[in-house]
Formats: structure tokens, C-alpha cells, sequence
């Protein structure tokens, strides 16, 4: 058997009409704009591969959490090591070339100057030497061949002279045949002394022979040809600089070569810049892979945010900083608590509508970008205020009013709304806490009507 119902809960019987009400309430209520939009991600990103080539491993799959830097896609590197390979030999043969440019163009200086030096002071030889001949003799060489001849002279007096006594003495007995020998030899020696001495003044007041002089000028063009070739040689020197900038040049070269053939070793190991998860893995091992072709994406799901959509009427309710009460379709009575993070400054041409950024936390993880989501913005809120349900609103040609129940008699009470949710709405004149309303079957009454309460 059922259980008997209170006196409370039993209809009141007469000719009233049947209606359901409700108790108004005391409650806070907030003005909310109702919004809906996109879960995103401010941080994902889709990787494709820099460089053609083999795809050898792809060590995650979706689901898979990586740091920043991990790689996510390798190619194979065999054809690109041996490149660098290459370029290493080649460097090396370029700082070789180098160093024999540098080395030629010192030791080439080196001997140029030492020429030049040479035929520097070949041609002064050479010119002093023409100079001498061409002058003749000066007065104090031919003074000095004149003393010569004069003391030549009187050793050669003192020579006979002594020969003379010798020959007296040898005939006498009283020399010997080889004191007489010593004699006769200093004699001779001392007249070729004299004789040389008178030749040698001679040729010095006679000066050079015409010959002698044409020699030594030939001497002396010879020695400017010596030193104007040598001096020529230092021109070279300009060319021997564009040599040694030549070999600078090609080892600039082979080092960017080197660093370039590096640099695709390191481009065949694809990494994420971002920590995040793999949402899609689209490259398998033994692929091709191409430039620009996506290989896999990326996902860092703790930046994910709630893009709303705002009219233009709304927009200027919004700041910064609001709190937002965020649900998603996917997630059914998961309720989060989100904040306005920014609001963009421009709208959609065609829509007329803002795009705000909402920030939701997402410590588990279980938002994820796509999902479809609806917010509700709270612009403002009215503590200890009066709230009764919104179907309890009727018109009443000139406003709003709602029906209250006084001793089983509905009253048609004009009422000021205030802020209003879902279901239900905000009171601010007309009806105080703890006042009957009805919510079902007003519209069939008017003011003063007996009616039977069924709740």
C-alpha cells in the first residue's frame, strides 16, 4: 500500500482551477553572457622534414608524451656522413694550399729584397768604379806614385852602389862567391822596384785608356739592369697577396661546405621545439620523406584554452581576468573553472562576433584541441536577492508579472526582473522570499481565481 499523503501535500478540493507553484527563494544570482566555442592549443606544432630522404625510425606514437628537443623522426644519415666526410678532406687540402701560398709569398719577399739590396749596391760599385776611371788620377795618387818612384829610386842607388863595393872586394879575395850573389840579387830586385815604380807613375798621369772607360760604363748599365730586375720582382708581391686571398677564400669555402654537410646530419633528426603530446603520427620507417610534407604533430596540452565567440553587443561587458564556468559536449557533468586570458581586438567581418581567449586549467589532460565547448561568462553578481523559477514570468500587458497564491486565490503580482540564469530569474519588486509562485497552469489564470495547488 502506498503511503497516505499529509494534509500538506493533499490538493485543496473546491472549483478552483489544478496548478503547480514553487517557493521563492534567497540566493545569490549572476549575469552571465552564454558563449560557445573551440577547445585550441596555444602551443602545437606539425613537423615535416628539412631534407629528402629515408625515414629510418619514428620512435613515438600518439598518446606518447616528449620533452622539448626530443627527436621524434630520424632519417637515414650513411649518403650525408660520407658528404661530411668529404668536406673535411676538402678543408684540409684548402688550409694546405694556404699555408704553401703563405710560405711562398715570405720566402719570395725575403729573396726580393735581398736582390734588390744586392743590385743596390752592385750599381754603386759599378758607378764609383766608372767615376775613377773616367776622372783619371788625382793629384794625391800621382803624388803618392811620385814618392814611390823616388824611394824605389834611392834603394836602387843604394842597391848598385853597394854591388860596386862588393865586386871591388870579390876581386880582392875578400868576399865570397855567395855574399856576392846576395848583392847582385838585392841590385836586381831594387832596379825592378824602380823600373816598376817609373811604369806605374806613367800610367797614372797618362789616366785610363778610352776601352777601360766603355768598360766600366757597360759595368754600370749592367748593374741598373740588375737592380730595375730585382726591383720588378717586388711588383710581384701584389700577386702573390691575391694568391694567399685566393686560398683564404677557398678555405672559407670548404668550411662552409663542412659546416653545411654537418648542418643535414643534424637536419635528418627531426625534434619537437615544444614539450607536448603526439596527436598525429603520419611517417612510418622506410617512407620517403619530403619538405613540407607533415611527418607528425604535436601537442602541448597543458596550453590549452577555450576560444569563445562574443557578439558586439557583449563585448563590452567583458575584461580581463572574469571568471568563466566552462563545459564541454565530450565531457558530460565535468564542469571547469576558467578566466578570460585575452580578448582579441578585432571582429570577424561577417559575423560581427570578438574571439576571446579563455584560460582552463587542464592538469589531467582531458581537454583537447577541437573538442566543442560552451561558457558562461559572469559579469557581474547580487547576493541575498530574490529568485524564483523563470517560468513563473508572465505577461501581463504592461510588463512582467507572476501569480502568487494567498489563501488558495491566485494574485497577478507585477514584478521588476533583475539578472537571470537558465531557469531562473532575479526579483527585485514585487514578491518576497518564501512567496508561492506558480510555475505550471498560469496560463489559464487571471487575477482572483480559486485555484487547487498539485505539487
Amino acid at each position: 500500500m502506498g503511503r497516505k499523503p499529509r494534509a500538506s501535500e493533499q490538493p485543496q478540493v473546491n472549483a478552483g482551477l489544478y496548478v503547480r507553484t514553487a517557493f521563492a527563494r534567497t540566493g545569490d544570482m549572476a549575469s552571465v553572457i552564454e558563449v560557445s566555442g573551440s577547445i585550441k592549443a596555444l602551443k602545437s606544432t606539425t613537423l615535416s622534414a628539412k631534407i629528402p630522404g629515408r625515414i629510418e625510425a619514428v620512435p613515438y606514437r600518439e598518446g606518447d608524451y616528449v620533452v622539448a628537443g626530443t627527436v621524434v623522426v630520424r632519417q637515414d644519415t650513411s649518403d650525408l656522413n660520407d658528404q661530411v666526410k668529404q668536406a673535411e678532406a676538402a678543408l684540409l687540402s684548402a688550409k694546405a694550399r694556404l699555408s704553401q701560398a703563405k710560405t711562398s709569398a715570405n720566402l719570395s719577399d725575403t729573396q726580393t729584397e735581398a736582390q734588390i739590396s744586392q743590385a743596390q749596391a752592385a750599381l754603386e760599385a759599378a758607378r764609383a768604379n766608372y767615376e775613377l776611371i773616367r776622372k783619371g788620377a788625382r793629384s794625391q795618387e800621382i803624388a803618392t806614385a811620385e814618392n814611390a818612384v823616388a824611394s824605389a829610386k834611392a834603394n836602387y842607388e843604394n842597391a848598385r852602389i853597394n854591388l860596386e863595393r862588393m865586386r871591388a872586394l870579390f876581386s880582392e879575395g875578400a868576399l865570397s862567391k855567395q855574399q856576392m850573389d846576395l848583392a847582385q840579387m838585392q841590385h836586381d830586385v831594387a832596379q825592378a822596384q824602380y823600373e816598376s815604380a817609373k811604369q806605374q807613375l806613367s800610367l797614372v798621369k797618362a789616366g785610363a785608356r778610352e776601352e777601360q772607360i766603355e768598360a766600366a760604363e757597360k759595368q754600370v748599365k749592367q748593374a741598373e739592369e740588375a737592380l730595375r730586375i730585382a726591383k720588378a720582382n717586388r711588383a710581384q708581391r701584389a700577386l702573390r697577396q691575391e694568391d694567399i686571398k685566393a686560398a683564404k677564400a677557398a678555405v672559407a669555402q670548404a668550411e662552409a661546405m663542412l659546416a653545411y654537410a654537418r648542418q643535414q646530419v643534424v637536419n635528418a633528426n627531426i625534434t619537437t621545439p615544444i614539450a607536448g603530446t603526439i596527436s598525429k603520427r603520419m611517417a612510418e620507417p622506410g617512407q620517403m620523406a619530403t619538405p613540407g610534407v607533415p611527418l607528425i604533430e604535436i601537442v602541448a596540452l597543458n596550453t590549452v584554452y577555450f576560444e569563445a565567440s562574443v557578439s558586439e553587443i557583449d563585448i563590452a561587458k567583458l575584461d580581463v581576468g572574469q571568471p568563466v564556468a566552462v563545459t564541454v559536449d565530450a565531457l558530460p557533468g565535468r564542469k571547469f573553472r576558467g578566466s578570460i586570458l585575452k580578448i582579441l581586438p578585432t571582429a570577424d567581418t561577417q559575423s560581427r562576433h570578438f574571439a576571446v581567449r579563455i584560460a582552463v586549467p587542464n592538469d589531467k589532460r582531458e581537454l583537447k584541441p577541437g573538442m566543442f565547448a560552451r561558457g558562461a561568462i559572469e559579469i557581474a553578481k547580487h547576493k541575498n536577492t530574490v529568485i524564483v523559477p523563470k517560468d513563473a514570468l508572465v505577461s501581463n500587458g504592461k510588463g512582467q508579472a507572476v501569480y502568487t497564491i494567498v489563501k488558495s486565490t491566485a494574485r497577478l503580482i507585477p514584478v521588476t526582473t533583475g539578472f537571470e540564469s537558465r531557469d531562473e530569474v532575479e526579483i527585485l519588486s514585487g514578491v518576497k522570499p518564501n512567496d508561492r509562485v506558480v510555475v505550471v497552469g498560469q496560463d489559464r489564470l487571471s487575477d482572483g481565481v480559486k485555484v487547487n495547488v498539485v505539487n
